[in-house]
């Protein structure tokens, strides 16, 4: 017979491990990106010796807001066309912001204008279709709760 983890706790017990859990893993990341500048500014390592981990990171960051926006944490029908849009823009501006700073002032020699220009609009691409996959796991959360509280 295959046990549930916290099977044996109360709903109050659960609820507290659930919420060291999750303060656990937002250590965990915010102690990843203090290792991550460590080795940037005080050892002077270049950006190509740590972007596996900033892979993972951002994987691990699509993954996490996708499961909480499917799983209804953040509800998705109080989410208005406007802060999509809000939320898409602010996201190709940390983007761009992002880019231009990593080749054009801890990189050298920089991009020109044209290659800065093709790195925008694949910062745009995907911005869009990230976007596009949470509104599509937030409605398929929607519908899987809708189903739910039918049957």
């Amino acid at each position: 017979m295959k046990k549930r983890l916290f099977s044996g706790l109360d709903e109050r017990s659960k609820l507290v491990a659930y919420k060291i859990i999750a303060v656990m893993y937002f250590l965990t990341i915010i102690a990843i990106q203090a290792i991550v500048i460590y080795r940037q500014f005080a050892l002077g390592q270049d950006i190509r010796d740590f972007e596996d981990i900033a892979i993972i990171m951002t994987v691990n960051s699509l993954f996490l807001v996708t499961a909480l926006l499917y799983f209804g944490v953040i509800p998705f029908q109080k989410v208005k066309i406007k802060s999509i849009l809000l939320v898409y823009l602010a996201i190709v501006v940390l983007g761009s912001v992002f880019t231009y700073l990593k080749y054009n002032v801890f990189q050298s020699p920089g991009l020109s204008v044209k290659e800065l220009f093709d790195k925008l609009v694949i910062i745009f691409a995907v911005t869009g279709l990230i976007v596009l996959f949470f509104v599509i796991f937030s409605l398929l959360g929607k519908r899987k709760m809708d189903k739910e509280l039918e049957s």
